[in-house]
């Protein structure tokens, strides 16, 4: 039987991290290990998570945040498939065994499925709009050139062999936002066989239950991070002659210019991270050029918004809930709205 480890941080999450553990417990594929980490939490979730006895192995730690405590439950993970969750997230109950046997079929190192941003009230889900990934991303769309230039992915959807994380290393932590995307772009930097899964669902709850481990995080702090994300991709991008047209997209670009303005804006001390986004855009020369080409896209995207009714890309194949996925929610014991 496939050996898969479950790794879920925790901060304050009293309210829901009961359920995603069950929902990994039940699982049609059971897990070789559940590792929750708690991270220096004030509520009672240590008690909710202890209630399940040997079922779950806990990792208590001071608050260090998501990337650290990630990296805790890595380090002992001995599944050979590994299952990165967020405390408030849940999967179809057919998530673990189909995506394990895909990986394996194809001898892969990685596999994605649709997901769906939702709110739960009670015992109704409610879509924000459609289901993301409904399909792969086409064929002739290069997955990094994508990731850096507005498509993203949710580690929660994803099964990984524990292999490629042992390739790819450890979490950053002197991020608390952004780590999952700095950690997915050296994934994608690895090369590895990536492969699809249509037959799964995973939900991504949007309730405010506090997204990032640790509390007092603004907007600034958040932006901070995102400027390390693309100097990060920037850097490791730079001498790799055949990824060069990433971070010369003009998208990538005006991600640039946009959070150099907004830190500039917001009279952040993140000296050192506005002067490589300067650098990296050469922004005294292209300022009236960067602002003109972000409006252009705000306005591309609020025409779609209305055409399409979604403002996502192709590369997210988007699509309603089919007749199978409704089912899948149903025996989460929710219906969908």
């Amino acid at each position: 039987m496939s050996k898969v480890s479950v790794i879920i941080p925790n901060y304050n999450r009293s309210q829901v991290i009961g359920e995603t553990i069950n929902n990994m417990l039940d699982q049609s594929l059971p897990p070789h290990e559940v590792i929750v980490i708690d991270d220096g939490s004030t509520d009672n979730s240590v008690e909710v998570i202890k209630s399940f006895g040997d079922r779950v192995t806990l990792i208590q730690q001071s608050n260090k945040g998501p990337g650290a405590a990630r990296n805790a439950g890595l380090k002992i993970a001995s599944g050979e498939f590994i299952q990165l969750m967020d405390s408030d997230d849940l999967l179809s109950l057919n998530k673990l065994e189909i995506q394990a046997k895909k990986l394996i079929k194809e001898d892969a190192n990685l596999v994605y499925s649709p997901w769906a941003k939702v709110f739960f009230d009670r015992q109704n889900i409610k879509l924000e709009n459609v289901v993301l990934q409904q399909a792969a991303v086409p064929n002739n769309r290069d997955l990094l050139t994508s990731y850096l230039t507005g498509w993203s992915i949710v580690l929660q959807q994803c099964l990984l062999r524990n292999s490629l994380v042992k390739k790819v290393g450890l979490y950053r932590t002197d991020m608390w936002t952004c780590d999952d995307s700095d950690f997915f772009l050296r994934i994608l930097l690895a090369q590895p066989q990536i492969t699809f899964a249509s037959e799964t669902l995973t939900l991504y709850r949007l309730n405010d239950y506090g997204k990032v481990t640790g509390s007092g995080f603004t907007n600034k702090n958040r932006l901070e991070d995102w400027a390390r994300f693309l100097l990060s991709a920037a850097d490791k991008i730079k001498n790799k002659d055949h990824l060069q047209a990433a971070i010369r997209h003009p998208k990538f670009l005006t991600n640039v210019w946009k959070t150099y303005y907004l830190l500039k804006s917001l009279e952040s001390s993140a000296t050192d991270l506005i002067e490589g986004l300067n650098l990296l855009l050469n922004t005294k020369s292209n300022l009236n050029y960067w602002k003109i080409y972000s409006r252009m896209i705000e306005i591309n995207s609020g025409i779609q918004n209305r055409l399409k009714g979604h403002r996502w890309s192709e590369n997210y194949q988007v699509g309603k809930l089919n007749v199978s996925q409704k089912q899948l929610i149903a025996d989460l014991g929710y219906y969908s709205s």
